[in-house]
C-alpha cells in the first residue's frame, strides 16, 4: 500500500484509504527511510496531505492520525537535513489548518484521549519552532486557556512538560517591544524593532543611513532581569552581528561610487548593462539577466570553450552567492546576491544574474527600466559567512544553557557537567589546588612535561568542574 501510494500508483480518495496509509506508514520499521521516501516524491506529500484531510472524525484523531504523530517523534528524524524533512511534514498538517483547527475543537470539548493530548502536544511544540511566520498562528492556540489548562491537567510528565516549553517559547518569539522615540524603527526603510522584518542585505536607503541603532551594554544588561530578556539578548547580538556586515558593505560602495582607487579592497566594476530576462531553473529563487554590451576583460577574445575553461578554474571570479551592487544612473538601486551560471557567462556577450529581495523588487525593475546607465559593483564583502548566522538568529526561540548564559549572578555556583571526572582527573584537580606549577605530563599523559601559570590553571579547573565556562587566552593566540 506504502510504494504504491507513494510511486502514484494509487490514489488516497476515501476515509477507508486515508486509514490503511496512515496505518501502512506506521507499520514501516525505518522512519527516517518512510519519510524521507514520501517528502522526496510530489505524490507522497499529495498523498498525506489527503489522508490528513479526508477523515478528521473524532476516532481518526484519536486512533490513525494520533499514532502518525507518534511514529513522527522517532529521533532519527530530527536529525535529517538539521530537521528540514520533519519540518516539511509538520507544515503539511498545520497549513492548511483543518487538522489543527479539528484538533483544537475535540481538545476543548474533551474529545481526546491522552494519547491524543500526548500527539497534539508534541505536534504543538514542532509547530511554534517552525519559522516565525509559519509559527505565529499556531503560537495563539497556546494561549487559549481552554487548550493550556487540558493539557495541562494531563497525567503524563511529558505532555506538561512540552507544554512549559512551548510557553516559554510563545513568550520569546511574541515579546511587544517597548515603545521607545529612541528605539529601533523608523530610521530608513529597512529599521524595524521587530528583527523578523529586517531584511538581511541593505536597501540604498539604509546605506546611506549614518544612524544604525545599536544597543548601549548599559541598556542590555538593564534588561537582564526581565522575562524578556531572552528575546532582548537575540535582538541585540542580531543587530551588532548585521552592523558589523554592513559597515563594511558600506565602505566598498562609497569607495566604488566615490572612484577611490587607493582603498584597501580593488573592486570589480561593470559597466554598460541591460536587461534581457529572467531566469527560473526550478532549483532556487528567480533571478534577473543583465547582459553586458561590452565583453568583461577576463574573457575578452577567448573562444567559448576558453571561457569556460577560465571560468571553471577560477570559481571566485564573480563567485556564486556573492554580492553586487546595482547602481542606475550613478543611484544605488539594489543590493542584490549573483548567482553564477557558467553557460550563461561563457556567452559573447555574456549574461549576469542576479536575486533580488522581495522588496526591492518592484523599485529596481522600474528604476532599471528608465536609467540610461546601468552599472555593477561586485563587492569582497563575505556577505555568505554571515547570512546563515542572521537568518539562525531570527529563528532562535530557546537557547541551550540559557540559566547559565544569561541569568547567572555573581557569586552563584554554576551547574556541573553531567559527566563524573576519573579519578586520576580528581586527584590531578586536587593537587592542582595546592600546586598550581605542578608538571602535568604524567597526570594527563602529555607528550612533554607542561605546567600552568595561576591563571590557566583556575581556567583548567573550572573547565572540568563546571558545565559552563569562558577561557580567554591572550591576543593572538
Amino acid at each position: 500500500m506504502f510504494a504504491r501510494v507513494v510511486s502514484g500508483r494509487q490514489m488516497v480518495t476515501n476515509p477507508a484509504s486515508a486509514r490503511l496509509f496512515l496505518e501502512a506508514i506506521c507499520e514501516q520499521p525505518d522512519p527516517a527511510i518512510c519519510i524521507q521516501r514520501m517528502v522526496g516524491t510530489d505524490q507522497g506529500l499529495i498523498a498525506l496531505r489527503s489522508a490528513l484531510c479526508i477523515d478528521v472524525s473524532i476516532p481518526a484523531l484519536n486512533g490513525p492520525i494520533t499514532k502518525f504523530l507518534q511514529y513522527l517523534q522517532a529521533p532519527a528524524l530530527k536529525s535529517i537535513c538539521g530537521g528540514d524533512v520533519l519540518q516539511q511534514v509538520v507544515l503539511k498538517i498545520v497549513d492548511p489548518p483543518l487538522i489543527w483547527d479539528k484538533f483544537v475543537e475535540a481538545i476543548k470539548a474533551g474529545h481526546i484521549d491522552e494519547d491524543g493530548l500526548e500527539a497534539f502536544s508534541w505536534l504543538l511544540l514542532q509547530a511554534i519552532s517552525l519559522p516565525i511566520d509559519k509559527a505565529m498562528p499556531c503560537a495563539a492556540v497556546v494561549g487559549q486557556d481552554e487548550i493550556r489548562v487540558k493539557l495541562l491537567e494531563c497525567s503524563r510528565v511529558g505532555v506538561r512538560a512540552r507544554v512549559y516549553r512551548s510557553l516559554h517559547i510563545v513568550d520569546t518569539i511574541t515579546t511587544v517591544k517597548r515603545q521607545d522615540t529612541n528605539g529601533p524603527g523608523g530610521r530608513h526603510d529597512n529599521d524595524f524593532a521587530d528583527i523578523h522584518k529586517i531584511a538581511i542585505l541593505p536597501t540604498p536607503d539604509e546605506l546611506t543611513s549614518k544612524d544604525p541603532f545599536l544597543r548601549r551594554a548599559i541598556d542590555v544588561q538593564a534588561g537582564s532581569c526581565g522575562s524578556d530578556y531572552l528575546a532582548l539578548h537575540i535582538d541585540n547580538q542580531f543587530r551588532l552581528l548585521r552592523e558589523d556586515m554592513l559597515r563594511s558593505l558600506r565602505e566598498e560602495v562609497e569607495a566604488a561610487r566615490s572612484s577611490n582607487k587607493g582603498g584597501r579592497r580593488r573592486i570589480l566594476c561593470i559597466k554598460d548593462l541591460g536587461m534581457v530576462d529572467v531566469l527560473c531553473d526550478g532549483r532556487q529563487p528567480w533571478s534577473l539577466q543583465l547582459q553586458c554590451i561590452f565583453d568583461l576583460p577576463q574573457l575578452m577574445n577567448k573562444s567559448i570553450a576558453s571561457r569556460k575553461r577560465f571560468l571553471k578554474e577560477n570559481p571566485k571570479f564573480l563567485k556564486n552567492r556573492s554580492v553586487a551592487c546595482l547602481v542606475a544612473d550613478q543611484d544605488v538601486v539594489a543590493l542584490a546576491t549573483l548567482v553564477r551560471d557558467d553557460e550563461l557567462l561563457a556567452r559573447i556577450p555574456p549574461i549576469l544574474c542576479l536575486q533580488l529581495s522581495e522588496a526591492a523588487t518592484a523599485r529596481t525593475l522600474l528604476r532599471i527600466k528608465t536609467a540610461g546607465n546601468i552599472k555593477l559593483l561586485h563587492l569582497s564583502t563575505a556577505v555568505f559567512a554571515y547570512e546563515p548566522f542572521l537568518l539562525q538568529l531570527k529563528q532562535i526561540t530557546e537557547l541551550s544553557l540559557e540559566d547559565d548564559i544569561l541569568h547567572w549572578e555573581k557569586g552563584k555556583e554554576l551547574p556541573k557537567p553531567s559527566y563524573g571526572l576519573s579519578k586520576e582527573l580528581t586527584s590531578c584537580i586536587s593537587r592542582l589546588e595546592n600546586d598550581f606549577s605542578m608538571d602535568l605530563q604524567q597526570a594527563l599523559d602529555l607528550p612533554r612535561p607542561t605546567r600552568l601559570d595561576r591563571s590557566q590553571a583556575q581556567c583548567f579547573m573550572a573547565g572540568l568542574r563546571q558545565r559552563l565556562s569562558l577561557v580567554q587566552g591572550p591576543p593572538g593566540i
